[in-house]
C-alpha cells in the first residue's frame, strides 16, 4: 500500500496593492493556500513565502512593489530558501522585466495566471527555476475565479464577488485593458453558487466587482447585472447586495428603474465621472459629456430611494486649465458626491495618452488641485451629511472601531461609515443608531437597537436612552 506523503505546511505573507478586485485576488489565492495547510504571518521575516498582489493604475502604485521587493531581496541573502512572488497587474504589465531588476523573485503570475501560484510555489520547493505565466487567456474556461475557498477572507459577514473581468473601454489614460484584457462574464448559475457558498458560510452582505460592471453578460448575449441582481436577492441570509465599479456610458435609465425595485440592493452608486470639463473628458476618451452625467445622476436619484453617489476624479490630466479644474470641483459641489477617491494623473506606458498626449501639468500643480479637491469633496460630504443629525440608520455590525475600542463600526444602506457604542458581540448583526456627530467620512452615534443572533431586535430602554 502506497504511503501518502502529507503536504508541506508553508508560512505565508503577503502584500496587496490597488482595488477591490485586487483584494479580492490575493484571497482566492489564499484561499488555495489555507487548502494545502499554509498558514499567513504577520511579519515578513517569519515567512516562507512572500507574496505580493500588484496595480499598475499610477506609477506611484508600481514604486511601493520595487520598494518592498527591495525588503525581500536583502531577507533572501539571509535566508535563500525563501521564496518571492509577484502578481496582479504589474506582473502582467512588466513581465520578465520584474526577475531582469529583481533576479530574486522566483515567481510571476499575471492577472489571468495568478491561481497557479500553489501548484507553481509547490515545485519551485522541489527545486524548480524561475517561473513566469502572463498570458492573458480571455477564456470563460480559464476564468480564475471558480473553486473559490469562501471560508478563507477578512470579513465573515462581507465579500466580495467578481463577476466580470477586463474592459472594453479604450480610455486614454487607462491601462487596464492592457493588464487586464477584454471583458470576460461569469455565468448567472457560477456566480449565485459562489454567493450561496458564501452566505452558507456566514455572509450576510455580497458586493458584485467589474471593472466595467454594467455590461456584465454582454459578452454572454445581453446585460445581465439587474438580472443577477434579482436572483441573488432571492438567496435566504443574504440581506444587502452592492456593486461596482460603473461606467456612466453603460448605464440607462431602465437599469437603474430595476435596481430600484430590489430592495436588497443598496442605495449607493460608484460612478466615476473623472472630471467635469468636457473638453477633458473628450481628451480622456470617456465617450460621454457632463450633461450625459448629470442624466446618469438623475436617473438614480429618481429610481433609488436615498441614494447615494461616490465618484473618481484625475487631476493634473494633459492640458487640464485651471478653468477645467475649476469646473471638477464645481461639479463636486453641484452633485453632492457622498465620497469622491481623487488621484493626480499618472501617465501609463502603452496607453493612448502616453502616446500622443503630453504629461504638460506641472507635479507641484497637480499636488495643489488634488488637495484643493480633496477639501471641495469633504466640505461637501460634510453638507450632505449634516442633514442626518438626530436620524436613525440601520447599519451592519463590521466589529470593534479600529480608533475606539468602546465602539463598534459598520456601514448604513448608502455606505456611510458609523460609529457606535457596542461590543464585539455585535460584529454581522445589524444595529439601528442614532446620529449625534457628524464628520465628512464618518458618522458618531448611540446605539438605540440591535439583533441578537437568532434575528430578534433588542431595544434600549427608553430611560437613560
Amino acid at each position: 500500500m502506497e504511503t501518502q506523503v502529507a503536504p508541506t505546511p508553508r508560512a505565508v505573507w503577503y502584500q496587496t496593492y490597488g482595488c477591490q478586485m485586487n483584494e479580492l485576488d490575493a484571497e482566492l489565492v489564499l484561499g488555495d493556500m489555507a487548502r494545502r495547510g499554509w498558514s499567513r504571518v504577520e511579519q515578513m521575516d517569519e515567512a516562507d513565502i512572500v507574496l505580493v498582489n500588484t496595480c499598475s493604475i499610477r506609477e506611484h502604485a508600481e514604486d511601493k512593489v520595487w520598494s518592498l521587493l527591495g525588503r525581500a531581496r536583502q531577507l533572501k541573502r539571509e535566508r535563500p530558501d525563501l521564496k518571492v512572488a509577484v502578481m496582479g497587474c504589474m506582473a502582467q504589465r512588466v513581465k520578465d522585466a520584474i526577475v531582469d531588476r529583481a533576479p530574486h523573485v522566483d515567481l510571476v503570475l499575471g492577472t489571468t495566471t495568478f491561481r497557479n501560484a500553489v501548484q507553481d510555489l509547490d515545485d519551485l520547493f522541489a527545486g524548480g527555476g524561475t517561473v513566469v505565466r502572463t498570458t492573458l487567456r480571455p477564456d470563460p474556461l480559464f476564468l480564475p475565479d471558480q473553486d473559490r475557498n469562501v471560508t478563507v477572507r477578512p470579513d465573515r459577514f462581507r465579500a466580495y464577488v467578481n463577476i466580470v473581468r477586463g474592459c472594453n473601454h479604450a480610455c486614454s489614460y487607462c491601462i487596464v485593458p492592457f493588464t487586464r484584457g477584454r471583458e470576460v462574464s461569469r455565468t448567472v448559475e457560477d456566480v449565485l453558487g459562489e454567493v450561496q457558498a458564501l452566505v452558507d458560510d456566514g455572509v450576510r452582505e455580497v458586493t458584485f466587482l467589474g471593472q466595467n460592471i454594467n455590461t456584465y453578460g454582454c459578452d454572454l448575449g445581453s446585460p445581465l447585472l439587474p438580472e443577477l441582481l434579482a436572483q441573488a436577492s432571492t438567496i435566504d441570509g443574504l440581506d444587502r447586495l452592492r456593486f461596482l465599479t460603473s461606467n456612466p456610458f453603460d448605464m440607462s435609465e431602465d437599469m437603474m428603474a430595476r435596481f430600484g425595485e430590489i430592495p436588497k440592493v443598496m442605495p449607493w452608486l460608484h460612478i466615476p465621472a473623472q472630471s467635469g470639463s468636457d473638453d477633458v473628458l473628450r481628451r480622456m476618451k470617456r465617450t460621454y459629456t457632463v450633461d450625459q452625467y448629470r442624466e446618469v445622476v438623475g436617473w438614480a436619484r429618481r429610481h433609488i430611494p436615498g441614494v447615494e453617489i461616490t465618484s473618481d476624479f484625475i487631476v493634473g490630466f494633459s492640458g487640464e486649465s485651471d478653468a477645467e479644474f475649476e469646473a471638477t470641483c464645481n461639479l463636486v459641489r453641484e452633485i453632492g458626491f457622498l465620497q469622491s477617491y481623487v488621484f493626480k494623473y499618472s501617465l501609463r506606458p502603452r496607453t493612448h495618452a502616453a502616446r500622443q498626449l503630453p504629461d504638460d501639468v506641472p507635479e507641484p500643480v497637480k499636488r495643489q488641485r488634488n488637495v484643493e479637491l480633496l477639501r471641495v469633496q469633504d466640505e461637501t460630504a460634510k453638507q450632505r451629511n449634516a442633514a442626518l443629525k438626530g436620524r436613525r440608520l440601520e447599519i451592519l455590525v463590521e466589529g470593534i472601531s479600529k480608533t475606539d475600542p468602546t465602539r463598534v463600526t459598520g456601514r448604513d444602506r448608502s455606505n456611510r461609515l458609523v460609529h457606535c457604542d457596542g461590543t464585539a458581540d455585535l460584529a454581522g448583526l445589524m444595529a439601528v443608531v442614532e446620529i449625534t456627530e457628524i464628520n465628512a467620512h464618518s458618522l458618531i452615534g448611540r446605539r438605540v437597537a440591535h439583533e441578537d443572533v437568532a434575528g430578534a431586535w433588542s431595544l434600549r430602554p427608553a430611560v437613560g436612552a
